[in-house]
This record gives C-alpha cells, sequence and structure tokens, in this order.
C-alpha cells in the first residue's frame, strides 16, 4: 500500500493545522483499548442474546417461525454489509466507519432491550448485524496502522485473543443475566457500554486512517448483492412452496449476475478472480464457507436443545456452551508451535477430522441422550477449529499476490459470515416446514428434535464433503506438480 493511499488525516481544529502524515498519535492507549473493548462487546453480545432466545420468546409470544427468524435476521444484516464496509471504511475513513458501527449496534441492542413486538426485535437484530459488519470492517485495519512497526504482530495478538474472549464469555454473561435479571438486560448493558465507547472513540480516535480513498461502492454492484441474499432469505421462509422456490431461484440469478458483473469491474466489491485464477483459495475458501454453515448454527440449535428439550436453565447452557471456545483459546496457541513442525495440510486435514467426529456425535443425540455426549463434540469441536483456523488462514493468505490481500481478507471473512448465514436458513426451512407458526411448547417437542436431528445430520454431511474436498485437492495438487 503506498504512502499516499494510507494517510494519517486529522480533524483540524480552526487555529491548529491539520496534522502531517507522520505525526504522532495522540492517546494511543486509549485508542487501542477502545478498539479492543469494542470488539470485545460485538461477539460477546451475539453469543449472550442467543441464550435468551427461549425468555424472548415466552414474553414476545414468539412462533417458532419468528424464534428462527431471530438469528438469522442478525446473519443478514451482517452478510450484506460485511463487503461492503471494507469499501466504505478505506473511502471514509476506518476511524469514522468504527465510531459508527458503535453507534449503530448501541442502537440495535437499546431497540431489542425495550422491544415490545416480534417486528421491533427482529428490526433491531438486522441492524445489529449491520453494526457488527461495520465494527469488524475497520477494527483489524485500524489495528494493523496504530500501534508501532515491531508492536504490530504482538497487538494481532492480543485482538485475536480479546474477540475468542467475548466468543468465550458471551455465553456465561447471558446465563448469569438471566439467572437473576431479566432478559433486557442483555441488551442494555452491552448498549450502554458500546454507546460509551462510540462517544469517547469521537474524542480519543481523532486521527484518521484510510485505504484506498478512490475507491467506489457502487450502487449498482451493492444493489445486486443485497437483493439476493434478502430474496434468498425471505425464500427459505416457505421453501416448501411454490412461492418460496420462486423466490429462492430470483435470489440464485441475483447473485450470479452479482458474480459475473463484479468480473467486469476494475474495482469489483468481490474479487471473483481469488476463485477462478487461484486454486488454493478456492478450495480453502470454499471449505471455510461449508464448514462455517454448520458451526455458525450450533449455538443456537444447542440453546433449542437444551433449554426446550431437556429442560436445562440459561445459566447452565451458557457453561456448557462455553466448552468448544475455550477448547479453540486453549488450543491456538498450539497451533501456531505445531505448524513449525507439520505442513499446514496436516494441522487442517486433523482440525476436519475433529470436527467431522463432533458433527456425527451431535447427529445420534435423542432427548435423552447423556450431556457429555454434546460435551465430548464440543471439546471435539473447539479442539478442530483450534488446530486448523491459523493454518487455513495463513496458508490460503498466502496463496495471493500482496495487493489483493485485503480483498482475499474481506472476501474469507464474507464466506464465513455467507456459510453462517446459510446454515441459519436451514434451520429455519426446517422450522418453518415441522412447526410453522406455532408457539414452541412440549406439545410440539417431538417435532422440535426432528428439526435438530436433520439439521444434525446435514451437518455431518457436509463436513464429510468438506473433508472429501480437501483431499481431492491436495491429491489433484500433487499430479500437477
Amino acid at each position: 500500500m503506498s504512502p499516499s493511499s494510507d494517510s494519517v488525516h486529522s480533524k483540524p481544529a480552526r487555529s491548529k493545522p491539520v496534522v502531517s502524515q507522520h505525526a504522532a498519535i495522540d492517546h494511543l492507549g486509549l485508542s487501542l483499548l477502545i478498539i479492543l473493548v469494542g470488539s470485545f462487546i460485538a461477539p460477546l453480545l451475539m453469543h449472550s442474546s442467543t441464550l435468551a432466545i427461549p425468555a424472548i420468546a415466552a414474553d414476545l409470544r414468539l412462533s417458532a417461525e419468528q424464534v428462527s427468524s431471530f438469528t438469522l435476521m442478525q446473519m443478514l444484516g451482517s452478510v450484506i454489509f460485511v463487503l461492503p464496509a471494507g469499501k466504505l471504511a478505506d473511502k471514509f475513513g476506518r476511524r469514522r466507519l468504527f465510531c459508527l458501527g458503535l453507534f449503530v449496534a448501541s442502537a440495535s441492542s437499546a431497540i431489542a432491550g425495550v422491544a415490545v413486538t416480534d417486528w421491533m426485535m427482529i428490526g433491531s437484530r438486522v441492524l445489529g448485524g449491520v453494526g457488527a459488519a461495520l465494527i469488524f470492517a475497520s477494527a483489524v485495519a485500524l489495528l494493523m496502522s496504530v500501534p508501532p512497526e515491531e508492536q504490530k504482530v504482538k497487538v494481532m495478538g492480543i485482538y485475536i485473543s480479546v474477540a475468542y474472549l467475548g466468543i468465550v464469555l458471551g455465553p456465561v454473561f447471558g446465563g448469569v443475566v438471566l439467572e437473576y435479571l431479566h432478559w433486557r438486560w442483555v441488551f442494555l448493558v452491552p448498549s450502554a457500554v458500546l454507546f460509551v465507547l462510540a462517544v469517547i472513540g469521537i474524542k480519543a480516535l481523532r486521527w484518521e486512517r484510510y485505504g484506498d480513498r478512490n475507491t467506489r461502492l457502487r450502487f449498482l454492484d451493492f444493489f445486486l448483492y443485497a437483493t439476493s441474499l434478502s430474496v434468498l432469505a425471505v425464500g427459505v421462509f416457505d421453501a416448501g412452496e411454490p412461492r418460496g422456490q420462486l423466490l429462492l431461484a430470483m435470489g440464485l440469478l441475483f447473485f450470479g449476475a452479482f458474480c459475473w458483473f463484479q468480473t467486469k469491474r476494475r474495482d469489483p466489491l468481490l474479487q471473483v478472480g481469488l476463485f477462478t485464477q487461484n486454486r488454493t483459495f478456492l478450495i480453502l475458501g470454499s471449505s471455510v464457507f461449508l464448514l462455517y454453515l454448520s458451526v455458525m448454527a450450533l449455538p443456537f440449535t444447542l440453546t433449542l436443545y437444551f433449554q426446550y428439550l431437556r429442560g436445562i436453565d440459561a445459566k447452565t447452557t451458557g457453561f456448557i456452551l462455553l466448552i468448544q471456545a475455550l477448547c479453540t483459546v486453549c488450543v491456538s496457541p498450539a497451533a501456531g508451535w505445531l505448524g513449525k513442525r507439520f505442513l499446514p495440510r496436516y494441522l487442517i486435514f486433523a482440525g476436519v477430522f475433529l470436527f467431522l467426529a463432533a458433527c456425527w456425535l451431535l447427529a445420534s443425540l435423542s432427548p435423552d441422550s447423556p450431556i457429555f455426549i454434546v460435551v465430548v463434540a464440543l471439546m471435539l469441536m473447539g479442539t478442530g477449529f483450534g488446530l486448523m483456523d491459523a493454518p487455513l488462514m495463513h496458508t490460503s493468505m498466502s496463496s495471493v499476490s500482496p495487493q489483493l490481500i485485503g480483498s482475499a481478507s474481506a472476501t474469507m471473512n464474507g464466506l464465513r459470515t455467507m456459510g453462517g448465514f446459510i446454515g441459519l436458513s436451514v434451520i429455519s426451512f426446517l422450522m418453518g416446514r415441522h412447526l410453522g407458526d406455532t408457539t414452541i411448547e412440549p406439545a410440539v417437542y417431538p417435532q422440535l428434535m426432528t428439526v435438530l436431528e436433520q439439521f444434525f445430520l446435514m451437518s455431518a454431511l457436509v463436513a464429510s464433503l468438506t473433508l472429501v474436498w480437501l483431499v481431492y485437492g491436495v491429491l489433484t495438487q500433487n499430479r500437477q506438480r
């Protein structure tokens, strides 16, 4: 990146000149703290609010379809803005977009905390997904530009740990709040913290960082991208009916048109060439998409299983779900050490194999299964992701040219989010098919178990497909050599 494309801009006062490109950044420690805390609160809010779904459904009298749309709509807001947010951050400034994301996330949580109708709650979740996309699109870029060069690796390590810590503590926070307070405080407490961070950030992050200020976010690109995903999301709910099938076909057509159109753009929203011209990125990127299709829906599905079918309280559910993230946090540092002794492909294969074993364990669940089966599955899944996440990302990023690193990073993040979006769409379709618009109560628990069994079986089959796809990629690569 050239100096002109990453210049520092400070908001000028009337009596002071604009800060030069090489001027020191004021309040460095406070700047880092704001970015890290914001990146911690966002995943904490998402994972704690999932635990509150049964309490929200009972209080607002939500049907099964509305319950399934709760998390899906949040993911929809995130997936629609995950790619555009990167361009907006480059063009208008990463500090501005980061603070805007904090305000949007705070507002969405406040709306959820006072929601009295299903539309208020679902709308707040869409807005929350948008806020999360704005935060994460600018947080990493800010962190890479704030510290001294020799501290960048250390700060990125802290950032990853903090983000995982938000995932780890999310279920615990949600469970404790639900145990002693009302579910609304799961949203209101993070809302207040995010608002304070945004206000402090406006004052403390007075320096500015840009990427490529000449980049363009074209309306037609965004329209095709957002419309295709929105139509797909709506079509999922009626996938068993001709209208839903028509919407799904239209959504796929729109997305295909979007991808084709991106190949004609000089400054595309999605770098299609990363897939058509880079075989390694195609194999690993599609594997990430398939893996996250299952794992992003896991907290939602297991929350339904524990709190409805097993009658386990929210706090205990939170501590059980904590196991997966804890295993990932503990194993990830070891993956870096192992990466110096083994080829990355071995760690990726080991991780996918453990993930596959976890999915088949979950596929064997019944309402009377011992809890330790879920515990073992979560341990296997967390360990698997701890082993494969870093080498998978490093290998895929190393396969692209330096000028495409930014686009590749945004695309990989988009594949994660899209995978989660499709996974939640599938669970929404299954709930609509088996439960319809009825409320979730003991009379429909057998149908709910059928939904979970079918989703876990699908996850196991997708994990098997991922392993076969990776093996194919390695074998054909060896033949080409």
